[in-house]
């Protein structure tokens, strides 16, 4: 398929960038993967001609990621199960199975559209505020919904429009980073936005805990956080109106969105199947950890909100760790391939001894295992994703954005595939956890095809891929 290029020139902003696209978890474990990837970050910048960012702007930029993630992250980690557990306790994994699988799948199939009408929005706010603003207040409304509601139906309304509400923030936050943030900044910002979406969570948690018994308030509050936060920083951003020549966003244009030549960029296709099955497997973990607690430990939901901080602070720790490790080795080496086998290889293992769990000490110990192989995976997969970013064309930001299809379609599937492996295993949470571990080892194993040395071709890669 022939995709025109965007006519985005000395007369308009870049419609395009080669930071990658944002893309919202649905686990805290997905969550740290993405907070690794964006501390690998850290370690490689350089410098370019656009103007830093100022301190009041990325004070901003930091408290609107922060809501961002209590609002969305926590909902996922622990006061969504909480919730469909006190409207439906009788039929709760399957309730939440579809709370979190349905809103995935709309937002797979409207972020790529949204993306393509940003980069061709002409309005005095600019490009990204415009869709920013609205996502805040769709995501409020979301959330007020799932506040009020008693019935699973419209809880799994409220929470699609919620996260399609949050997706849109994200995305729009991001896409400005790719158009302001020079190479000079992007160490530091990109590390401490990585440490920020690892954090963020656990604050969400710990709130959710002290909600827990409002029920509304479980969502209502964070919504409202998350609110301000995009609002404060809607009003400092610089958001250039788009004065470059209009091009109608026709069909061709917005399913380019979703599609590319695998025969073409076969390590464009590999590295898309192993992020795809690495979600797949961290989707799998996520889902019902909290039931998992409950149903094993027979422990309460304040006590579950306790025993998710506190071993998520350590779980940080570990995948921090493994992600500025994995990073400056993977660099200093100029090899990828080795840490993401052995990280894939690694997560299976933390998923089995989570899924045998018979001890707080094993949850425990097993969760900080599995953060530690995300984090080494997250950061080095962040690095071969522009490893393979072809050469020859100038829409690194299209094709970033399908590689994070590879993240938000096997969230999306996940849920649902999971809550259907529950019922096929007979309510038996360990089960979920085992076929997890199978998507993990087969993401291992889809990095072995991946061109390398001499066999990778140069209009493939923009670099070879040990």
């Amino acid at each position: 398929m022939t995709v025109p290029r965007h006519p985005d020139g000395p007369s308009g902003p870049r419609a395009v960038s080669d930071e990658p696209s944002f893309d919202l978890p649905l686990s805290p474990a997905a969550s740290v993967e993405l907070g690794a990837e964006n501390i690998a970050n850290a370690v490689r910048s350089g410098s370019d001609e656009r103007v830093p960012l100022r301190k009041r702007y990325l004070a901003a930029l930091f408290f609107g990621q922060f809501a961002l993630y209590v609002a969305f992250v926590a909902p996922i980690a622990y006061s969504l199960a909480v919730r469909v557990g006190q409207i439906a306790p009788d039929t709760r994994d399957t309730a939440l199975a579809l709370a979190v699988g349905i809103p995935g799948v709309l937002v797979v199939i409207c972020a790529p559209i949204v993306g393509v009408l940003s980069d061709q929005t002409r309005s005095r706010l600019g490009r990204r505020r415009p869709w920013l603003l609205g996502g805040a207040v769709v995501a409020l409304i979301g959330s007020a919904v799932i506040g009020f509601t008693e019935t699973v139906p419209l809880l799994i309304a409220g929470w699609s429009v919620a996260y399609l509400g949050y997706s849109v923030c994200g995305a729009m936050i991001a896409t400005h980073l790719g158009d302001r943030l020079p190479e000079g900044q992007r160490g530091k910002v990109m590390g401490i936005l990585g440490a920020i979406n690892q954090i963020a969570p656990l604050f969400g948690v710990i709130l959710g805990g002290v909600l827990s018994a409002t029920g509304g308030g479980l969502f209502i509050g964070p919504g409202l956080l998350a609110f301000v936060g995009t609002l404060l920083f809607a009003i400092v951003m610089k958001d250039a109106a788009f004065t470059g020549p209009v091009v109608r966003a026709g069909s061709q244009k917005i399913l380019s969105g979703f599609w590319f030549n695998p025969r073409r960029y076969p390590n464009i296709a590999w590295v898309w199947v192993s992020r795809a099955l690495i979600f797949m497997a961290l989707s799998f973990s996520g889902l019902y950890g909290i039931y998992l607690l409950q149903t094993r430990l027979g422990l309460g939901a304040a006590e579950v909100a306790t025993i998710v901080s506190l071993s998520g602070v350590v779980s940080i720790a570990a995948g921090i760790g493994g992600a500025i490790g994995s990073g400056y080795l993977s660099d200093k080496l100029k090899t990828r391939k080795p840490f993401l086998i052995v990280s894939g290889v690694l997560i299976a293992a933390g998923l089995i001894g989570t899924g045998t769990t018979a001890s707080l000490a094993q949850y425990v110990v097993a969760g900080v295992f599995t953060a530690f192989a995300i984090g080494v995976y997250g950061a080095v997969d962040q690095a071969l994703m522009l490893d393979v970013l072809p050469q020859d064309e100038d829409e690194n930001g299209r094709y970033l954005s399908i590689l994070q299809l590879g993240t938000s379609v096997p969230q999306a599937v996940g849920p649902l595939l999971a809550g259907a492996v529950l019922a096929l295993f007979g309510g038996g949470y360990s089960g979920v956890y085992f076929v997890g571990a199978a998507f993990a080892v087969l993401g291992a194993l889809a990095i072995i095809p991946i061109a390398v040395g001499r066999r990778a071709e140069l209009s493939t890669t923009s670099i070879q891929t040990p």
